[in-house]
């Protein structure tokens, strides 16, 4: 019998262990996050893909068929159209002009500085 688990922290800093069992025989699949049960499939035997929600993130789980067995892998999609992914893409647009903006500033204080310090050269310390 396959056993995998994976961790998941959220924003808040929560914790979330979610656990595959998968059985070698039958293919019965059974996935819990912090021992509830979220999913369970019979007789999986060949490639697929689950998705299930932990709070706001969709969680992506996918088996992968392969020669020696199964590979097991779980990801956050960041991609997917929720709730949680439409906030994350504005926040990072709005952080997006912010850096922008704070290089435009930081730019022009450093052009400013150098035409300053050039005139003050030229007024203090003229050309004879």
């Amino acid at each position: 019998m396959a056993e995998t688990f994976w961790r998941f922290t959220n924003d808040t800093g929560q914790p979330y262990l979610i656990g595959l069992f998968h059985g070698d025989k039958d293919g019965h699949l059974v996935v819990h996050c912090n021992s509830r049960v979220v999913l369970v499939d019979f007789n999986v035997q060949q490639s697929k893909a689950y998705s299930f929600f932990i709070e706001e993130e969709l969680c992506e789980l996918k088996l992968d068929r392969e020669d020696t067995g199964f590979k097991y892998s779980c990801q956050i999609n960041v991609d997917a159209d929720t709730p949680k992914n439409r906030w994350r893409k504005s926040t990072e647009q709005t952080e997006k002009t912010y850096t922008q903006r704070a290089w435009w500033i930081a730019g022009g204080t450093f052009v400013f500085l150098i035409i300053l310090s050039i005139l003050l050269r030229n007024v203090f310390f003229p050309k004879i």
